[in-house]
């Protein structure tokens, strides 16, 4: 997700620079996204920003139409967004060529640092913006992502530096699967750990996780201490037809002027909860959080009460999803695999015995996926151009495959008997 590519460069806003300090709110709008019918639209795209020095204390995000009004989820939904300062060093991807520092999903996250604290922004800085979008419409559609930055010139705050936590992390795909193959009321944990190079406070910070989530957790393992849990709200008007598993409507997030002190050696851990009773494809653990480096005391010592906006948690709901198009062609029996191009399963019927091996075989350099929509056991294979994906298929019953970038063209079922 840190590979931001220089796809496209719009025109930056000009802001006048008083001599007195100012808080204005900015607002920025995308070059427009084209996304088909029924489609999946991901990219990455330079993005206009603040072009005097100055800091963002604030920011959130939406998709707008040609004439700039917003357009809900139930229509094209803004399924992740994730910003980035290109030309800057990553906080925990080494190497990398962008600095994530704001991201939104379908729980809308927004940043709204402490009083006093910023995230420094240059007047020559580059953002780049990645974006997948969900078209729920027959109609093609012409839209833009809409993001306002509340941001302060004039005077020195305190600098942050955004800490990106991922159990998957520094991967252009961090995905992974929920077998659901636990039963009733059993949960299903990945957990990532980051070492911090230095000593600081953690002013702010919230969560991103998908349909199935339970919690995400943050932890200092050095010093034994749960920092934060962020939980998810569920229960929106879902769109349809249904292109994914439905996501949290909100993901509870935190705030401290005083900041939780953690201490340079100190191992933060983030731990991602789903539900096991049933399969969760395509699914993430991140957590931002917003770090003012400096010294500290002891990096041990008791973390001060935080301003949470806890949103309204519940457990999260189990939902199948249907195929938008029924599989065509012949029923192909006890073959080994299939092609995977021309956004079209070459094999869509297919019988297996329990047991067997099976292969998608990716050609064509257009990305497409392997995903489970229902069935026994949960199964995702990584976008790819190129490549193959295989799985051993213990279980029997009916699964039921999508792409999920091509939900309503690529479909496929598997039958083990």
């Amino acid at each position: 997700m840190v590979r931001v590519a220089l796809v496209a460069a719009l025109a930056a806003l000009v802001l006048p620079l008083g001599a007195h300090a100012a808080t204005q709110t900015l607002v920025f709008r995308s070059a427009p996204i084209a996304v088909g019918s029924y489609g999946v639209a991901t990219s990455s795209l330079l993005v206009p920003h603040p072009t005097v020095d100055g800091y963002v204390v604030g920011m959130k995000a939406d998709v707008v139409d040609g004439a700039g009004n917003a357009v809900p989820d139930t229509d094209v939904m803004l399924h992740h967004v994730v910003f980035a300062k290109l030309r800057a060093q990553d906080y925990t991807c080494p190497g990398s060529i962008a600095e994530r520092f704001y991201a939104e999903g379908e729980e809308h996250m927004q940043i709204a640092l402490p009083p006093g604290y910023g995230y420094a922004n240059g007047a020559n800085d580059l953002w780049g913006m990645l974006y997948m979008l969900m078209n729920h419409h027959a109609r093609a559609e012409s839209v833009s992502v809409r993001y306002t930055v509340t941001y302060v010139t004039g005077e020195t705050l305190t600098p942050v530096r955004p800490i990106w936590l991922d159990v998957h992390n520094c991967v252009a795909d961090p995905i992974f699967t929920v077998p659901g193959t636990g039963g009733k009321g059993s949960t299903y944990s990945r957990s990532a750990d980051f070492r911090m190079p230095e000593s600081g406070r953690v002013i702010a910070g919230g969560g991103h996780i998908h349909g199935g989530g339970i919690s995400l957790d943050l932890a200092d393992t050095t010093c034994g201490a749960k920092l934060f849990r962020s939980l998810p709200t569920w229960g929106s008007v879902e769109p349809t037809p249904a292109m994914h598993e439905p996501g949290p409507t909100h993901m509870s997030r935190f705030a401290s002027p005083t900041g939780i002190p953690v201490a340079a050696g100190d191992t933060l851990r983030l731990t991602a909860v789903y539900d096991n009773s049933g399969p969760h494809m395509r699914v993430m653990g991140i957590m931002l959080l917003f770090f003012a480096p400096g010294a500290v005391a002891d990096g041990c010592s008791p973390a001060p009460p935080l301003q949470i906006d806890l949103g309204s948690p519940g457990p999260p709901s189990f939902q199948a999803l249907p195929l938008l198009r029924k599989p065509q062609g012949a029923l192909a029996k006890n073959i080994t695999g299939t092609w995977v191009s021309e956004y079209q399963f070459h094999a869509q019927r297919v019988s297996l015995r329990r047991g067997a091996t099976f292969r998608w075989r990716f050609v064509g350099g257009i990305p497409h996926d392997v995903t489970l929509a229902s069935g026994p056991v949960g199964i995702a294979s990584p976008s790819m151009r190129s490549g193959s994906f295989s799985f051993h298929f213990t279980r029997p019953g009916t699964y039921n495959f999508y792409c999920s970038l091509h939900p309503a063209q690529m479909t496929q079922t598997v039958t083990v008997r």
